[in-house]
């Protein structure tokens, strides 16, 4: 028990590299296993069934995208909440905060549910994507769209564990689903040639497993953010302590993804090559996000606990130390990217037009990848503390508003994928510029939502 201790209160004691290093591992390898569950769908789909079906893959899944993004966001609001009442050892409150999200959890993932299933078509008509793929697209997204209710449930008990400090088992449980979608994608895709709507089922059915496990544990640990059936309720204050911290951290989470429909729109009017090739870059790209990824993530619960447990000075140090690791891993990631990017590109599409095609993407915005880890370390750092309105702010000015008018000027200029692609890093600059500064001029530090550490800080 005194071991399991040690390790549970490893982000608010004993060395800070160690502490983000030891957290942030089991994230990049949760990260990764997402990265695979749509990689794995695409390597099948593109080498079994054809570019169509590739491409329509590709036009359905930044709306899916956007849609986990922002259930992402707002499970990042509950586990802001909870590791600062962990950090506090205010247990009662923890309580609360657990039994509420998971309340609201069930609630927006039956709305989620119903409106995707009826929208899908209308949202796919407004991207313009082609005819020839239209049904497909629909298809995959209809059926992918079961499995929201599921994911939502696992998003928000890993949200809860990682607040605790435990980001292996969300791991363990979201890895043995991965096993399973590639065993499933295999038997309906290639065996049974169920096409696009087998690699959705598989999805559908992986990610299933994985909240039915986190689902188990949560409703029998003997650990404080148990769940009871009969404590499920909405606690009002909790609710807007949530609400006010995942709906601005959902909306930018989600914001890459809205402007990446708004690049879509553009992807869609230079042809199924170009679409197919994007669709095979985003998955290459995640490869570097990773690690900025677990870094951004592990630097909320850092600083969620730390600042519930009024150790303002460990958290100056952390970001410094999170900032490093982030960028060395992020340069090491995008050297070998850049150096295989053939054979990455390859395994998403055969095709030689495609694949120069993402090529050319690539090579404009591998090199200055680094610039994002600033981004998710000082967002994850704000958010930590209970600050997320500005940044949601800062995200939309830049990530959002600059990039749509910047496509607007550039693309019928030199009417290229280029143009596409040198937007990204003039975005992520802006962004990270304007975070920095909001970090190091503004007294965000004085939004601290537990009690006993509510009063005013400065870590400067």
């Amino acid at each position: 028990m005194k071991q399991k201790c040690k390790k549970q209160d490893l982000l608010i004691n004993g060395s800070i590299s160690k502490a983000l290093i030891w957290f942030a591992l089991p994230l990049l390898g949760s990260s990764l296993i997402q990265l695979l569950y749509n990689a794995v769908d695409l390597i099948f789909i593109g080498n079994y069934v054809g570019k169509n079906a590739s491409a329509a893959v590709g036009a359905g899944s930044l709306l899916l995208t956007c849609l986990v993004g922002f259930v992402t966001g707002i499970s990042v609001g509950a586990g802001v909440v909870v590791s600062q009442y962990y950090g506090a050892k205010d247990y009662k409150s923890l309580q609360d905060s657990v039994h509420t999200a998971v309340t609201l959890s069930m609630i927006g993932g039956v709305i989620l549910t119903i409106a995707g299933l009826f929208l899908a078509p209308f949202i796919l008509r407004w991207l313009r994507v082609p005819q020839e793929i239209f049904e497909l697209s629909v298809s995959y997204i209809r059926i992918y769209f079961i499995s929201i209710l599921p994911m939502i449930f696992y998003n928000m008990g890993s949200a809860i564990l990682r607040a605790y400090g435990d980001s292996k088992r969300p791991f363990i449980y979201l890895a043995s689903g991965a096993v399973l979608n590639v065993v499933l994608d295999w038997l309906f895709v290639v065996v049974f040639s169920w096409g696009v709507e087998g690699a959705s089922w598989a999805t559908t059915i992986s990610q299933t497993l994985s909240a039915v496990f986190i689902v188990i544990h949560l409703f029998s640990t003997k650990r404080e953010y148990r769940i009871y059936l009969k404590k499920l309720r909405i606690h009002k204050n909790q609710m807007i302590r949530i609400v006010k911290l995942g709906v601005p951290a959902g909306i930018q989470s989600s914001l890459l993804t809205i402007s990446n429909m708004v690049v879509q729109f553009y992807i869609n009017g230079f042809g199924q090559d170009a679409m197919a090739a994007f669709t095979a870059y985003f998955k290459v790209e995640n490869f570097m996000y990773l690690p900025i990824l677990a870094f951004g993530q592990a630097m909320t619960s850092f600083v969620g606990q730390n600042i519930g447990a009024g150790q303002f000075i460990r958290v100056k140090k952390g970001v410094k130390i999170g900032l490093f690791w982030g960028m060395s891993c992020t340069v090491i990631i995008s050297t070998i990217v850049l150096v295989s990017r053939y054979y990455l590109f390859r395994m998403f599409n055969s095709e030689p037009e495609v694949i120069q095609c993402g090529i050319q993407v690539l090579l404009m915005t591998a090199p200055v990848y680094f610039i994002y880890v600033a981004i998710e370390v000082l967002s994850g750092t704000v958010q930590g503390a209970g600050a997320s309105f500005i940044p949601m702010i800062i995200s939309i000015s830049n990530l959002c508003v600059l990039r749509v008018i910047l496509l607007a000027i550039v693309v019928p200029l030199w009417n290229s994928v280029q143009a596409i692609a040198i937007v990204y890093p003039i975005t992520w600059a802006a962004t990270a510029f304007s975070l920095f500064i909001y970090y190091k001029c503004f007294r965000w530090r004085n939004t601290v939502i537990t009690v006993q550490c509510s009063q005013s800080v400065s870590l400067e």
